[in-house]
């Protein structure tokens, strides 16, 4: 979707390429299994002329396979906060090397109950990383949530009532270099 681009193409971009430095450069943390799965979908897509690899990590899955995926150091990790975090704490999974964080979704995020797992995330992060939260709503804990753990927050805000051109044509156009 749209969104999705939104904040995909932008990290596609910034990442570049595989590090051979050891750790994950761009989180991206999803309310759902399905959804991380469209995310993870859209982003190889996306992603697919390039060499970065990108790992899904959810609950369903199997452990071992992930530990695998793991230590092949993935570039982008796509995940849910529960299972990022059974990570963090099972096998030592440090995230000092992400750049980018994307809580998709965010609002759901909240509403299921992952605010405490949210934070005890970004704790693990670099504080020179860049993070982004799409919300289809904006609830109050959102709002006291990106003030408490984000510098310098900006609010971008896309109502109803804009609506595109008639006349706007949209073209996507991959380049090898």
């Amino acid at each position: 979707s749209g969104k999705t681009a939104a904040f995909l193409l932008p990290m596609l971009e910034r990442l570049a390429e595989h590090s051979t430095k050891v750790g994950a450069r761009a989180i991206i943390l999803s309310p759902t299994r399905e959804l991380a799965l469209q995310t993870l979908k859209f982003a190889k897509e996306l992603g697919k002329f390039t060499d970065l690899r990108i790992c899904l990590i959810v609950g369903g899955d199997s452990m071992e396979e992930q530990f695998a995926a793991l230590a092949h150091n993935p570039d982008v990790l796509v995940a849910t906060p529960g299972r990022l975090l059974h990570h963090l704490e099972e096998i030592g999974l440090t995230l000092g090397s992400v750049q980018y964080v994307v809580f998709d979704e965010c609002d759901r995020l909240f509403e299921m109950g992952f605010a405490a797992e949210l934070r005890a995330i970004l704790k693990r992060v670099s504080e020179n990383r860049q993070t982004v939260l799409f919300s289809a709503t904006l609830p109050a804990a959102i709002a006291e949530f990106a003030r408490a753990g984000l510098r310098e927050p900006e609010l971008v805000r896309l109502d109803v009532d804009s609506s595109l051109s008639e006349n706007l044509k949209l073209a996507f156009v991959t380049v090898r270099q």
